[in-house]
């Protein structure tokens, strides 16, 4: 009996997968993820793994029963969960659902804006970074004035970073059971990572002969980068697990040993609260995610500095937000920053780590090794960091710095942002919500006419999140009819409500 539910479900998956070949518009794509939940009985381990097998042996002989899809949710992080994991085989052949998400892989489809990730009416989502996994399509060329353009809404639109229809649908599968309630580690498996896998790469080999041979968790510790060189054949893709609260320690195992760290590039955990210090430094900072480049932790709250001090082992990291994390302390940052190889090389370029407690002492300390790279800084919720220390502190990235979060800082006033507006010439994108002492952007406008004037580089447009601050609406149209370009279009855009989502994405 059991077999033929599980047969049903797998079915009952299949078809709702069958019928994205035929779908070219993004809402009923999105209506398929969400019935594509089905009820209890459907497994995307049964979906992409085939029928669980009955059992398997131990060592002396007794038998257990296989783990296809009955992940416990156990975050204890006492429990030895390599010895407590048992990962299923891969199936004999592709099931019938693998088979035709492969074929969407391959789809002739046009590349539509992604919707399910981007349309929560949650204004506790609006960012400057986030959404965390989307990039701009067409992907932009690498000429910053270009990139610190707005998206032209003719010809772009916002996008899974590195995807494509297969990568789609999964993730919105995920995005589907988070908001429906539904999620859980025995929804997110082996199988369903396998498959994640194998859209991302389209069944390149993801595990050469000599990752085979090692454990998932390597004991030794690796030097250099040579377990990220292993896979640079792959390409890189862009992963979303935000807000899945009942992530455990199975998840994540459950992604190790699906390879998936041999082609995750982007990796969003933003308000997964099951995510601790273990699981990060035992999986994630272990060794089997070689090739992370941006990784968000924002509101993942039983972090410390022990987690962020594991950071400095990808090597390969560009930009992190530990943002809401209100166990670490700004030292843990700065600290962590200090030792990554990223800094010394200066790839390391974004740095997002609001409402930890910044003061103009530690800010200082971190810009006094980064001020010659950093283009992305996130500072917010302080009551310590003084406006002139500020405007002193952050004019020392003046040559490099395009995307700035300060929101909630009572030191910001109209002083402020008009000193900052002259220091910060390329300035792109600013976060000022809750500067309730700003009443005006004028000011700063003044302040980048006069930095251009001077001979700096100017960004050529300003996108700016202000809802809570002092800014009216009088006031927006106001400076709005002052500074415009010589099409007679404004050089900024300013949001006032809960808006924005997205609006600050320059990838």
């Amino acid at each position: 009996m059991a077999g033929i539910i599980s047969t049903r479900a797998s079915l009952h998956c299949s078809r709702a997968i069958q019928s994205v070949l035929t779908m070219r518009e993004i809402a009923p794509l999105r209506i398929l993820a969400l019935r594509a939940v089905g009820p209890p009985g459907c497994q995307p381990e049964v979906t992409f793994g085939g029928p669980p097998r009955p059992t398997n042996k131990k060592k002396d002989g007794d038998t257990i029963e296989t783990k296809n899809n009955n992940n416990t949710d156990n975050n204890d992080d006492t429990t030895d969960s390599t010895n407590s994991f048992d990962p299923p085989l891969p199936p004999d052949e592709p099931t019938m659902a693998s088979r035709l998400l492969r074929s969407l892989r391959n789809s002739s489809m046009t590349i539509q804006p992604y919707v399910a990730g981007t349309t929560r009416a949650n204004a506790s989502d609006v960012d400057i970074s986030q959404p965390w996994v989307m990039a701009i399509y067409p992907p932009r060329d690498n000429d910053d004035n270009n990139n610190n353009s707005p998206i032209d809404e003719t010809n772009e639109f916002l996008s899974i970073e590195n995807g494509n229809h297969a990568v789609e649908c999964l993730q919105m599968f995920i995005d589907a059971l988070v908001e429906s309630g539904r999620a859980g580690d025995d929804r997110l498996g082996v199988h369903f990572f396998r498959e994640w896998v194998q859209a991302v790469t389209g069944g390149m080999e993801a595990k050469p002969e000599q990752q085979q041979q090692q454990k998932p968790r390597p004991k030794k510790k690796q030097k250099g980068n040579s377990s990220s060189r292993q896979f640079d054949h792959l390409p890189l893709g862009s992963l979303s697990l935000h807000n899945l609260a009942s992530a455990s320690i199975h998840t994540f195992r459950s992604m190790e040993y699906a390879y998936v760290g041999s082609c995750l590039g982007t990796l969003d955990l933003t308000g997964t609260h099951g995510l601790t210090d273990s699981i990060l430094t035992n999986v994630i900072c272990s060794g089997s995610f070689p090739r992370l480049q941006r990784l968000s932790l924002k509101n993942s709250r039983k972090l410390t500095g022990k987690a962020v001090a594991s950071l400095v082992k990808l090597r390969d990291l560009r930009a992190f937000d530990v943002g809401g994390c209100f166990n670490i302390h700004p030292n843990d940052v700065i600290e962590m920053v200090q030792q990554h190889p990223g800094t010394r090389k200066g790839t390391l370029t974004e740095i997002y780590a609001g409402g930890l407690g910044w003061t103009d002492v530690a800010l200082e300390t971190l810009l006094s090794f980064t001020s010659k790279h950093i283009k992305g800084l996130g500072i917010g919720f302080s009551t310590y960091l003084s406006g002139p220390g500020m405007i002193l502190i952050l004019t020392k990235a003046a040559g490099t710095l395009d995307r700035l979060s300060i929101p909630f800082c009572t030191g910001v006033d109209d002083a402020v942002a008009s000193a900052l507006g002259k220091a910060l010439p390329k300035l792109a994108v600013l976060d000022i919500r809750g500067c309730n002492k700003v009443y005006s952007l004028t000011g700063m406008m003044d302040g980048r006419i006069a930095a251009g004037n001077s001979g700096a580089e100017v960004a050529r447009h300003l996108f700016v999140l202000a809802r809570y601050s002092g800014i009216s609406n009088n006031s927006l149209e106001e400076t709005s009819r002052l500074y415009r370009n010589e099409l007679g279009e404004p050089v900024f855009h300013c949001v006032l409500d809960g808006g924005g989502t997205g609006g600050g994405v320059r990838r």
